[in-house]
């Protein structure tokens, strides 16, 4: 793999692809390999993120200009809390044993390259809302416990026609749904109407999920539905359809 240094935007999907090669600069058939890119701080010495590369270089690939090339997506929750600086990245390859392996990123053996997260597309960025408390409701048509975070402001007089909206949703082991909603009124109440801005369905998922919208709105905000327990008919059962843990808002 050819070392340069990489510069991805912060908030925004990025995607990168890199070219692997061998001591002699010819490109390396990679079509069976499987690679992870590691993003650590090296201030503090601290993992990132790991993203696994999608591999273009495929056994049916017809065309030598994918050979060796390897693909990583950064979504937009991946580098939304990330500070815009240098980073510092790598590349393991996943062995037959299990292990993983250095990517070396020239010809000295060095191991590392140089990634910048930068802050070029929304420098006016707010602090992410951060919701761990949920409202918790009986929907006595559903029969079933529904969790809200309540009205989220969404700044309206700060955004243009197409403002970007971002909602981050932290779970562990999480079956049910989760619904994005968005609402004109200035004063929203109990029975105020609230578009849907996008729904999730998630099965004893663990991480975080994220739903992009654009649009001008008074308010937001987020509802999720656990699954039932088929055993007990309940759907407030934490050991059935594990824990929704957080949510982040960011307008």
């Amino acid at each position: 793999m050819y070392q340069r240094p990489l510069t991805i935007q912060k908030g925004v999907r990025s995607t990168i692809q890199l070219q692997f090669k061998n001591s002699d600069q010819k490109r390396l058939n990679i079509s069976t390999q499987t690679f992870v890119m590691n993003v650590f701080d090296p201030t503090n010495n601290t993992l990132m993120l790991s993203k696994q590369l999608d591999i273009l270089d495929t056994a049916s690939t017809t065309t030598n200009a994918l050979k060796g090339i390897g693909q990583v997506t950064f979504t937009e929750v991946d580098t939304l809390e990330a500070e815009p600086k240098n980073y510092r990245f790598s590349v393991t390859r996943l062995e037959s044993d299990g292990s993983y392996s250095p990517a070396y990123t020239n010809t000295y053996y060095g191991v590392a390259g140089t990634l910048e997260i930068r802050n070029d597309v929304y420098p006016a960025l707010k602090p992410s809302q951060e919701i761990t408390n949920f409202q918790r409701n009986y929907n006595a048509t559903a029969l079933k416990w529904e969790y809200s975070t309540g009205n989220l402001r969404a700044n309206p007089e700060f955004q243009a026609g197409t403002a970007l909206h971002t909602v981050a949703f932290y779970m562990t082991g999480f079956k049910g749904r989760v619904l994005v909603e968005g609402t004109l009124e200035n004063s929203p109440g109990t029975y105020s109407y609230f578009a849907t801005l996008g729904t999730k369905t998630y099965f004893n998922y663990t991480g975080v999920g994220y739903v992009n919208f654009n649009g001008l709105f008074s308010y937001i905000r987020v509802r999720y539905i656990p699954d039932t327990n088929p055993t007990t008919g309940q759907n407030d059962d934490t050991t059935y359809a594990g824990t929704f843990d957080k949510v982040q808002y960011r307008s």
